[in-house]
């Protein structure tokens, strides 16, 4: 899969001054206005998810971000939050204080992308329909790059401890988005000049799910929230469709584990990116903070597989260095009117804990 982070250049804010009595001084920074580039705040302003300072305009409908959470071992509070901006994709997953979500623009976080193509060709950024939106929704704006979603939102809604969510993904590299994307590709070359592609959007529904504990089946596992969803086709037959749940990790989550199905035990990989049919993890360097994603076996199939990347900072993904985690569904052909259904169960804690969980996961649905 290709990366669906957005490629602009951050840029820096102007700080204005004040004039006072006897010297002049800076004015303080309101809390959604970002710190001089050169800051070392500046990394974390733009990265780690703010509701207050996000969009909650959708097309002509409004919604707040819906917030899940429940108190793992009666004293550590994991919370979830789906965004407006983001058009129901996660913004935020937290334990307590600790931000476990890279976010910072439409083509970052925690969420669904798809890629159809025909055979003889290839999966393109230029056809790629987007949960969160497209990345000219970042361009001239300003950071943390959380304004308005090109994605249509038509439900966002929390009830217990589960979110649910409904729209239209946009494409990623939409028709009015002259640029190339990813390997020079033009959207142009892939999008009809028709209705919803004229519009940004993609012919594809979406329905997600957000469960935590109690609410999803493995309730005595608190530390785990389910991730579903449904897409939907509305287009012409493709040959080819994968779907992805992709989550951008803070830059501290730099080791990566592969979890043995066989053998119950976390295994260090190296953090170049890589496939693997194991389940896969990354922790912070000390360990202390650990996300996985496990799917049950017969759901991942013979085709499905876990991926992390790791990759430096350059101009596509906005200077900001890239810590990955997803599952890759590949799937045959899709016809108009076929619904496509996913399913992943998220793990967060230590590095001990997540392995316990991955074991409990596996005795569950292995």
């Amino acid at each position: 899969m290709r990366s669906i982070r957005q490629g602009a250049v951050l840029a820096a804010v102007t700080v204005m001054t004040a004039v006072v009595t006897p010297a002049t001084a800076v004015a303080a920074a309101g809390p959604c206005e970002a710190p001089p580039r050169s800051s070392p705040g500046y990394d974390d302003f733009v990265l780690t998810y703010k509701s207050a300072c996000a969009s909650k305009k959708n097309w002509d409908r409004t919604f707040q971000d819906v917030t899940a959470s429940v108190l793992v071992d009666k004293r550590n509070r994991l919370a979830v939050t789906t965004s407006t901006a983001l058009a129901g994709a996660i913004a935020s997953v937290k334990v307590n204080d600790k931000e476990f979500i890279s976010s910072g623009g439409h083509g970052a976080a925690f969420q669904y992308a798809f890629h159809a193509w025909q055979k003889g060709g290839e999966a393109s950024e230029c056809y790629n329909p987007t949960q969160a939106g497209s990345r000219q929704d970042d361009a001239d704006q300003p950071p943390p790059y959380h304004g308005p979603s090109t994605s249509a939102l038509y439900t966002m809604a929390g009830s217990g401890a589960s979110i649910r969510t409904a729209g239209r993904p946009a494409m990623f590299v939409t028709l009015a988005d002259t640029k190339p994307g990813w390997g020079g590709c033009r959207s142009a070359d892939f999008q009809d000049k028709r209705s919803p592609f004229t519009m940004g959007l993609s012919p594809y529904w979406l329905q997600t799910e957000v469960e935590l504990a109690p609410d999803h089946d493995a309730p005595e596992l608190e530390n785990v929230f389910r991730a579903a969803a449904t897409l939907t086709s509305d287009d012409e037959r493709h040959e080819h469709f994968d779907g992805v749940l992709v989550a951008y990790l803070q830059p501290d989550f730099t080791k990566v584990f592969s979890y043995g199905l066989t053998t119950g035990r976390l295994s260090p990989e190296p953090a170049d990116s890589r496939a693997s049919k194991d389940p896969m993890v990354r922790c912070t360097g000390d360990g202390d903070y650990c996300l996985g994603m496990y799917v049950k076996p017969e759901v991942l199939g013979a085709k499905g597989y876990y991926y992390t990347m790791t990759r430096p900072p350059m101009d596509y993904n906005g200077h900001f260095q890239e810590n990955t985690i997803q599952v890759t569904s590949p799937g045959g052909a899709v016809d108009k009117g076929d619904k496509l259904h996913y399913e992943t169960y998220v793990v967060v804690g230590n590095k001990s804990r997540v392995e316990r969980t991955m074991t409990q996961l596996h005795r569950a649905f292995g």
